[in-house]
This record gives structure tokens, C-alpha cells and sequence, in this order.
């Protein structure tokens, strides 16, 4: 089932909170539907790790990495509409953060009893990332841990490999079944896609296939972990 999602709610305030396991995870993943909630929204990042792994070269890792992708992170966010104080910086190991699951729950729990969302989106337990996966079992402990009713959406940046192992065979086969909602993001897609080329470190190896999947489409896709408020959708 697919769904249009509709936050021209007539609720006073509503809180987004989005959880990327990297710097830049917020703009392929969701820069057209932030851009258009931060019109009108409070829009919170949570960036997980530090993105010192981020790049092919070996030679380019490292602390100096993080401390670009930290900077980048903050100009993009600046294009998407949000506020840099909006920005929370884990800066757990880039492709490590599987060993700091129970760690970092503790401290997104922390944030969310801060902020106090309507809505958290974070990656899909079915990801093919260690990151991803371990940053969705992250949000899903913390939600857990603080006890509240919220909307719950996740995406899905890096489709598993059949081929790796039996648990990405089930990841793999599970995500016909899951809802969708889908977001139309053709008015944000220039300023996505701008908000991406302030991340240089990266964009500079992003492939034409890539690019083409998460700034040429019109729909932003996010799947339903669990809706409270169903005045959201529409």
C-alpha cells in the first residue's frame, strides 16, 4: 500500500526528528521532504558517527574527514532550512557503530526526551549497511527506552545483497511487504540536490546511477515503522 504524506496539519508544532547514521545520510535520503517540513516545522538531525571512513582513498580517512564532514553537514543543512543548533553530533566510529548500539541508544534517548518529537525517521532495520541497520536498532531502543507513542518512519539507502548472507536473503525478501509512503519532492529537488554538493568530500564519488536514483526521482520513499497520528497521512 502507498500513501502520500500530508504534514498540512492543523497542529501547532511539529517536531521531526531525523537520525543519519553519516553526514549527508539527510539529503539522498530525505533533502526534498526536510526542505519542505522545515518551511513550516522544527527539523532535528542526529548524525551517528563521525563519517571518517568516508571515502575510497585511504589516505583522505580519518579525524581530518570527520572535521570536513562535520562543516559540509552544517552548510547542508543550512540549504535544506535547518537551524546548525538543530544538529546533534554522536560522532561514534564511521562503519563501527554496530559495537555502540546500547551506547548510543542511551544518548538518542536523551535527545528525544529534549526535543520530543512528533515524528522520527530513521534507517530501516532491512538496510544492507552495518551502519544503517545499527543506527535503526538505535532509534528503535532509545523510542523504547524513553516510552513514548510517536510516528515512526524509516528509509532505506543501501538495499541488502541476497548474496552475503541468509539474514540479508530475509532483509531482502521482507521489503515488498513493508508500507510505503511516498513524498512529492519535485519542487525541493534543485535545493536537495544543492544541499548534496555541499557535502564535496563526498559528492565528488558519487556515480551517475546514484545520483540519478535519489536526486533524479520526484518521490522521496519512506516506509511505516509505526503511525500514532494518522491526521498525517493522507
Amino acid at each position: 500500500m502507498i500513501l502520500i504524506i500530508n504534514f498540512n496539519v492543523k497542529i501547532l508544532v511539529v517536531r521531526i526528528l531525523f537520525v543519519a547514521p553519516h553526514p549527508d545520510d539527510e539529503c539522498d535520503n530525505a533533502g526534498g521532504t526536510l526542505a519542505k517540513l522545515a518551511k513550516s516545522h522544527d527539523i532535528y538531525i542526529v548524525y551517528l558517527t563521525d563519517g571518517s571512513a568516508g571515502s575510497p582513498n585511504p589516505e583522505e580517512r580519518g579525524e581530518k574527514l570527520a572535521e570536513i564532514r562535520r562543516r559540509e553537514a552544517v552548510e547542508g543543512l543550512k540549504v535544506l532550512g535547518i537551524k546548525k543548533d538543530n544538529a546533534f553530533f554522536l560522532n561514534y566510529p564511521d562503519t563501527k557503530l554496530r559495537f555502540y548500539i546500547w551506547e548510543a541508544s542511551v544518548k538518542v534517548a536523551e535527545i528525544i526526551k529534549e526535543i520530543k518529537p512528533n515524528i522520527i525517521i530513521y534507517p530501516s532495520l532491512l538496510d544492507g549497511h552495518n551502519d544503517h541497520w545499527s543506527g535503526g536498532y538505535i532509534t528503535r531502543i532509545a523510542i523504547r527506552k524513553v516510552g513514548i507513542a510517536v510516528n515512526e518512519l524509516s528509509y532505506l539507502n543501501w538495499l541488502p545483497i541476497p548474496s552475503k548472507s541468509v539474514f540479508d536473503v530475509i532483509k531482502y525478501l521482507l521489503i515488498p511487504f513493508h508500507r510505503k509512503i511516498k513524498v512529492d519532492v519535485r519542487e525541493y529537488k534543485r535545493i536537495k540536490l544543492e544541499a548534496m554538493k555541499k557535502h564535496e568530500s563526498q559528492f565528488k564519488y558519487l556515480d551517475a546511477n546514484y545520483i540519478k536514483k535519489f536526486f533524479d526521482s520526484d518521490y522521496e520513499t519512506f516506509y511505516v515503522e509505526g503511525i500514532v497520528n494518522e491526521m498525517l497521512v493522507a
